[in-house]
């Protein structure tokens, strides 16, 4: 019988920011995530996928997960400047054992 996958809880800053007519999307904490969206929703969703596949691939390859990274903590507000918004998104990331 197949044993089901432990589930890790985290919890990510996104910011969201007018680009071009459509809104360009990243996460601080992980280097080189960036994504886009017709919508902020749409934005906001592709950033959220893609940040799960980053979390994946660092627990697959042994490496450690980057500093920013909250673990089940309270979300934090943060005032708009420029266009931006800023959302915290809760992820579930399975574990691979």
């Amino acid at each position: 019988m197949p044993t089901k996958k432990k589930i890790i809880g985290f919890r990510i800053d996104v910011t969201i920011e007018p680009d071009e007519g459509n809104f360009h999307a990243y996460c601080p904490a992980f280097k080189g995530l960036h994504t886009s969206g017709a919508t902020k929703e749409e934005a906001l969703n592709n950033v959220r996928n893609a940040a799960i596949a980053y979390i994946e691939s660092l627990v697959k390859h042994g490496d450690p997960i980057p500093v920013g990274i909250i673990i089940r903590e309270e979300k934090k507000d943060k005032t708009p400047r420029n266009g931006q918004t800023y959302f915290t998104e809760d992820l579930r990331v399975p574990c691979l054992t």
